[in-house]
């Protein structure tokens, strides 16, 4: 049923069927250039966070070591981000809904800032786990505000192709950081990478002040102020939970089941990989590394040249088709040896995630309007970070019960499980 501008006005809840409908819209042709330069510009924006991001997680351990603290330490540190993300997804992500796009992505590159400038200067373990808890709390809400200036701007048979490019900008950050990181903890010691890294986002944040312009017209935000201050009281539940984020989330629940469950796959599995490859298959670290890099590789050149593929082909098809190929590293490690045969599963691995993240994320945003565009991509966001959470942790409390081998198989049969859940919730 099709809804206009006025019935918007009064609901902007998702129904089962706009979930799970994937016939595409008819766009416009052609983007005007200020869009597409300002996406553009997100893109390297995206680029430089997650530059800096990945500047920064070859330095931690060190720094802890020279502390006296531990691995503990650091699994703490994790825990904290994650737990901040977990939390925070989907308060931001409806946050942008109400005062705009623009100001949470600049948030976000601001708070970005101030904490790596607080990590820089201090040497005091709690301060290191508070400070990344605030940070996964302000990175929380980049993700969801991207994504829906993304849904704002660009005709849905257009989408998977940008959400592609800003994929691909997040792997290739991540991927130089580390090794920028290194050689700059290496000449000039801990505070530098924590240091530069505040600097590129201080470079992002000015540009993204002057060069990216805001999506959600000023009418709707003021609808949605006025909606919640108007209605306040009637939206809370006896619980105190908005009964509109609930139906939010009941009506996506199976994308969200399978971003949680494709998110906790990889998580669960890894703290068993390094030790398979060295004492079971006689493969060294710099071996294992080639495997991962290879990876995010894959992942990150992928969406460029895949990301059409959601213009051409049924999103049904590419999230089955992703789900399966998702799970070919885990095959590799319980049937495949050989170190090449490793490196192509790797590959494809790599392949199936490029294939889900644009197709599950055009639906999405196909099923949504201005009005909760960023809050729903916010939800998606908490069950991505739950499936983080509960990877290493299920990971731990398993590891003394099950052999690596089993672990695989477990990853691999959630893979089928998912692809499964794809096939039968997701119409043509």
């Amino acid at each position: 049923m099709h809804r206009t501008p006025a019935d918007h006005e009064t609901t902007t809840e998702p129904t089962a069927e706009m979930l799970v409908s994937t016939a595409p819209a008819t766009p416009p042709v052609t983007l005007s250039k200020r869009i597409t330069t300002a996406l553009a510009f997100l893109c390297g924006c995206m680029a430089l966070l997650m530059t800096g991001f990945g500047i920064i997680v070859p330095v931690f351990p060190q720094r802890l070591e020279a502390l006296g603290l531990g691995a503990e330490t650091l699994a703490l540190m994790e825990g904290a981000f994650g737990l901040g993300m977990f939390l925070f997804s989907t308060p931001l992500g409806t946050l942008a809904d109400r005062i705009g796009r623009k100001p949470v992505v600049l948030i976000s590159l601001v708070g970005f800032i101030v904490t790596n400038l607080v990590l820089a200067t201090v040497n005091i373990p709690l301060v290191f786990i508070l400070i990344r808890f605030v940070e996964g709390v302000i990175i929380s809400g980049l993700m969801p505000a991207s994504m829906a200036m993304v849904g704002d701007t660009v005709p849905r048979a257009k989408q998977g192709r940008w959400i592609g490019f800003i994929t691909t900008a997040q792997a290739a950050g991540f991927a130089l950081g580390p090794g920028i990181g290194g050689f700059l903890y290496q000449a000039w010691g801990f505070s530098s990478p924590f240091l530069i890294s505040a600097a590129i986002a201080f470079i992002a944040s000015l540009l993204a002040l002057v060069m990216l312009p805001e999506t959600l017209s000023e009418h709707v935000r003021e609808q949605v102020r006025l909606r919640r201050g108007n209605k306040r009281q009637d939206e809370k539940g006896s619980n105190g939970a908005s009964p509109r984020v609930s139906a939010m989330l009941w009506a996506f629940m199976p994308l969200l089941i399978v971003d949680c469950g494709i998110t906790f796959i990889y998580p669960f599995v890894l703290p068993q990989y390094p030790f398979f490859f060295a004492k079971v298959l006689g493969y060294s670290a710099a071996q294992f590394g080639v495997i991962v890099s290879v990876y995010g590789l894959a992942l990150a050149a992928s969406p460029v040249l895949l990301g059409r593929l959601s213009e051409v082909f049924p999103k049904k098809l590419l999230i089955v088709l992703g789900s399966l190929l998702y799970s070919a590293l885990n095959v590799g490690m319980l049937f495949l040896h050989q170190y090449a045969l490793l490196i192509g599963a790797a590959m494809v691995t790599g392949i199936g995630n490029a294939l889900l993240i644009p197709a599950l994320s055009t639906i999405y945003l196909g099923a949504t309007a201005e009005q909760n565009r960023s809050q729903v991509m916010g939800i998606r966001g908490t069950a991505i970070s739950l499936g983080t959470l509960l990877g290493p942790l299920a990971q731990a409390l398993a590891s003394p019960w099950i052999t690596p081998q089993l672990t695989f198989a477990i990853g691999i049969a959630l893979s089928f499980v998912i692809t499964l859940l794809a096939f039968v919730v997701l119409k043509p």
